[in-house]
């Protein structure tokens, strides 16, 4: 028998304090009703009436079952709502990979936005070094990810550019190419590119992301790099420089986060191959779900430049 039957019976019975009335406001017999009342009663080895010279009520048994019968079916209805959003993408989670320093400067831009939109769309972020976010992405372990290009994975990975922005290398006060002249200050590098090669780098993996995009501006120009650490993250990277243990590469949007009070100089280095690319990753041999898809339209709309 249906919940809503059940507690259609008994509610009618609690109101109404006699079978017969009960009955005749179910529009149903009242040996039918007794008998129904008896399979429930069979069911939980409980009494849920009884009866007495003027009619009928509810045990306190009887009581408790219809509170939890209305229980059950609020219970089925929301399940069914529930699953009805599913079923039309409009209700589940979404796994979100970024590298941590990315984190920092990127998800407050588009989550609140996505989560006013979408309350019922839940996002569970996963913050790991690139290559790590890369390989779960093909495990589908991650939906979609936010990283740099370029990928350790190029070709089992499908990219989305959101934007692109320069490089500049950020020179602290204890290198042989500061000048105080030109401290605080964005000035194009007037060196030769060989006297890179003497300067100690604080650099991110060699692998993917910046540091693979430095590794083959290097390259291309035949110098040698001289790392000197390897962080994960840029803002390490760049705390790290400016405390005077090397010269670092750093996006243009990370200029303003510099300290007024330290000493740098900031290069722009001619090369029209040398800027970051910020771009969404996925699975190149699985669609993306609708959830998805608008996850990855919110991201575009507030961040792309």
């Amino acid at each position: 028998m249906e919940t809503l039957q059940k507690i259609n019976f008994l509610e009618a019975i609690d109101s109404y304090e006699s079978l017969t009335k009960a009955a005749k406001h179910l529009f149903i017999s009242q040996p039918y009703l007794s008998k129904v009342i008896k399979q429930m009663e069979d069911q939980l080895d409980t009494a849920l009436i009884y009866n007495h010279h003027t009619g009928s009520q509810l045990t306190y048994a009887g009581k408790r079952y219809l509170y939890y019968l209305k229980e059950i079916y609020r219970l089925e209805n929301k399940i069914k709502d529930e699953m009805y959003l599913i079923r039309n993408q409009q209700q589940g989670e979404i796994f979100l990979g970024i590298n941590p320093g990315l984190a920092s400067f990127f998800l407050a831009e588009f989550i609140p936005q996505f989560q006013s939109i979408h309350p019922k769309i839940f996002l569970k972020l996963i913050e790991n070094n690139q290559n790590i976010t890369e390989k779960m992405i093909l495990l589908d372990q991650i939906d979609l990810a936010i990283g740099m290009s370029p990928l350790l994975y190029q070709d089992e990975l499908s990219t989305i550019t959101i934007y692109k922005e320069k490089i500049y290398l950020l020179v602290p006060q204890q290198s042989s190419l500061f000048s105080t002249q030109q401290a605080k200050k964005i000035n194009t590098f007037h060196y030769s590119y060989n006297k890179l090669e003497s300067e100690p780098l604080i650099i991110t993996p060699l692998e993917y992301g910046l540091g693979s995009l430095i590794r083959s501006f290097y390259k291309k120009h035949h110098i040698n790099i001289n790392p000197i650490l390897t962080t994960s993250t840029v803002p390490t990277a760049i705390n790290l420089s400016l405390a005077g243990m090397g010269s670092t590469y750093i996006p243009e949007s990370l200029i303003e986060t510099l300290p007024s009070d330290s000493s740098y100089n900031l290069y722009k280095l001619e090369d029209s191959s040398l800027f970051a690319e910020y771009i969404l990753i996925y699975n190149k041999n699985k669609s993306l779900s609708l959830l998805t898809l608008k996850l990855l339209h919110t991201i575009q709309e507030k961040i792309a430049k």
